[in-house]
């Protein structure tokens, strides 16, 4: 049986998955290597659980008053001229969505890694509705081709093998390719900057909110979060309403600690600070940037 047929039956699909040798390989060897970037980044920090602790008490803070920062983040960016959007559930998200790319006659979508897209099934509403949308985060993108979902939160696709990778682009592409990593990712670059520069839409998800300012913060490492929220002309941020810290300064706790316990890192290649649309006298950004707070279950 093929990933694209996988059986709807939880302990069949769990069957399926330990009989598969490489992808329990890849998962181990994704694993410890993650684990031991992370052990390795924390060590090198002083106060550690300090810095743990301090996170907590942000977070603890922000959801005990919830109501008042998703109002003063709201208010905030409003007035750098972004349009905020609150959902109570996936339909409404989607609904609001759906009506963005009506008003702006959309029909290509970029979009960056985003936990709450797949949540709410975007990209399949966006399909019926006869949108293209292509996902540009890398791991993301082979998923996408494959017809698949991720099976890593950060590292989607991490139960294919290169000859795999190499078998789609080449379906995409129709061209040959060799398994060469520098090939396969020279063919996606080129694939991919084209969806850039012709992008109605870009979407990227969003890590912070911070409410004193009304901007949105994303960290990535492959660049093309920046790409998406800066070439089309309309930028959307999908946004779980946890997301929202109060001050700038809660960021540098968050920041200090996300990337070591996420991937290992000291800081991700790119964080993004992102306030508003494009302001008059200036040369880069979206005409319009609009923000989709997520409820869901999360209240």
């Amino acid at each position: 049986m093929s990933r694209t047929q996988a059986p709807t039956n939880l302990k069949q699909r769990f069957g399926q998955a330990l009989e598969d040798d490489f992808l329990r390989s890849a998962v181990k060897f994704t694993a410890d290597s993650l684990r031991g970037k992370k052990q390795t980044s924390i060590e090198a920090v002083e106060n550690w659980e300090a810095w743990r602790d301090r996170g907590r008490q942000v977070r603890e803070h922000t959801l005990a008053h919830l109501d008042f920062y998703l109002d003063q983040f709201a208010r905030q960016a409003e007035a750098k001229g972004t349009q905020v959007h609150f959902a109570g559930d996936a339909a409404e998200a989607v609904r609001l969505f759906l009506q963005i790319v009506q008003n702006n006659n959309a029909k290509r979508v970029a979009k960056s890694k985003s936990m709450v897209s797949e949540e709410i099934r975007l990209n399949q509403h966006l399909e019926a509705a006869e949108v293209e949308c292509v996902e540009t985060d890398l791991g993301e993108w082979i998923i996408q081709l494959a017809g698949e979902t991720p099976s890593h939160l950060i590292i989607p696709a991490i139960h294919k093998t290169r000859a795999q990778i190499q078998a789609l682009f080449e379906q995409r592409g129709r061209c040959a390719l060799t398994p060469d990593t520098a090939v396969l990712a020279g063919f996606a670059r080129r694939t991919l900057r084209e969806v850039f520069t012709h992008a109605d839409i870009g979407m990227t998800g969003c890590n912070f909110a911070i409410a004193e300012s009304g901007a949105v913060v994303v960290f990535t490492n492959e660049g093309n979060g920046r790409m998406v929220a800066t070439l089309p002309k309309t930028h959307v941020v999908m946004m779980g309403m946890e997301r929202i810290i109060p001050t700038l300064a809660d960021l540098e706790v968050m920041a200090h600690l996300l990337p070591r316990s996420a991937t290992g890192q000291k800081i991700t290649s790119y964080v993004q600070v992102l306030a508003g649309p494009r302001q008059p006298g200036k040369g880069d950004g979206p005409e319009e940037m609009h923000v989709i707070v997520l409820d869901n279950g999360r209240s």
